[in-house]
């Protein structure tokens, strides 16, 4: 038998969908969070408190009521944004270590834009500042990605460093060419104009249009990364850049567009801090937002949904800390507890075996 007829009777191999909800994706993260919420059980029993009425105490600050919940949901924008955007740029081989200084690039373009030019109608000035927010995050993210590409510097190290610089400018800012009068406690910008502040979602909560601005990047960013040919070549880029060159992707081009989308996501939540809530630029208005969302990618596994919801469980812990203390007693550091110990969880889960058990679990090895 001819090797042409062997080869047609090989029965062909059914290629596997280009995405699914991988156990590895969605169970490894929510069992860490499980995992780090009885170990923080046990260690409340062992200093002397009660874990259910603290737990309790965290749920009733964090999603006890609409006020509450839209508190925890403005304050999961910042950190999906960052997030999704840290998620992005370590598919092309990167770790954006960025957000805090591409945040407050974002933040300061946004009150420039939106704190002047009171004649222009209010939606396009809404729509202008945060512009100018998207822009100024992908700028400062595009210095350590060139500096990669032609020094061959080391982007973690580069990109805390850029944070610095953007916490001392913006301090630098709201000191003096910014600085409005009549705040004594702390350098503050003069005030956004009115018109250009989000709206409400929910009159009288903090809900505002910003958290339509993270869910629709959150499905953009999912889009982009399972279904073009622009996240293939981010992969691929990540993967091995030398063989992406050889099959003809320009892999340095993929590179600084992907470090620069990364950039804008965290000047977005610049945006959404300064128009959402806080109509005005102090000195360190977000100092761990930035950082935070290094924590809620890497629970998340890098996926941009389940970025949504570890987003959600960040800001969770971070409003109802204060329930936390004042009804359970307990000192708020626990929560940052219970943070940590889910980081480790997904760490340790992350292991080359555990995530080999969860495949073989979804039988993505099977034989077709």
């Amino acid at each position: 038998m001819s090797e042409d007829t062997n080869e047609k009777l090989v029965p062909p191999v059914k290629p596997k969908a280009r995405f699914n909800l991988p156990l590895a994706s969605i169970g490894l993260p929510l069992l860490s969070i499980v995992i780090a919420i009885l170990i923080g059980a046990v260690i409340m029993v062992l200093m002397g408190y009660d874990p259910i009425n603290a737990y309790s105490a965290l749920w009733q600050g964090s999603f006890g009521n609409l006020v509450q919940s839209s508190e925890t949901i403005k304050t999961a924008v910042p950190l999906l944004l960052c997030g999704l955007g840290i998620a992005f740029a370590f598919q092309s081989g990167a770790f954006n270590i960025g957000a805090v200084g591409q945040m407050y690039a974002g933040a300061l373009a946004a009150i420039i834009v939106a704190g002047q030019f009171p004649q222009i109608p209010g939606p396009l000035h809404m729509i202008l500042a945060t512009l100018a927010a998207f822009v100024a995050g992908g700028l400062w993210a595009l210095v350590p990605a060139l500096l990669k590409i032609y020094s061959g510097s080391n982007e973690i190290i580069s990109t805390i460093l850029l944070n610095y610089i953007g916490i001392y400018l913006v301090d630098y800012m709201v000191s003096g060419p910014i600085k409005i009068g009549g705040h004594s406690d702390a350098p503050t910008s003069f005030p956004v104009v009115a018109d250009t502040m989000y709206p409400k979602l929910i009159p009288h909560t903090a809900l505002h249009i910003g958290l339509v601005i993270a869910l629709t990047a959150m499905v953009i960013v999912f889009f982009i990364m399972h279904y073009t040919t622009a996240g293939q070549k981010v992969r691929i880029v990540g993967l091995n850049r030398v063989a992406a060159s050889h099959a003809g992707i320009r892999a340095n081009q993929v590179f600084l567009l992907a470090f620069f989308f990364s950039g804008t996501l965290a000047g977005l939540a610049g945006a959404c801090e300064i128009l959402g809530y806080q109509t005005r630029l102090i000195s360190g208005f977000a100092p761990t937002t930035g950082y935070d969302a290094i924590a809620v990618a890497l629970l998340a596994g890098f996926e941009p949904f389940v970025v949504g919801l570890s987003a959600l469980f960040f800001a969770g812990l971070q409003t109802g800390a204060v329930a936390m203390e004042a009804i359970a007693k307990l000192p708020a550091q626990l929560v940052d507890l219970v943070r940590v110990l889910a980081i480790l969880a997904v760490l340790a889960a992350s292991s080359p075996r555990i995530l080999e058990i969860a495949r073989r679990l979804q039988g993505e090895d099977r034989k077709w």
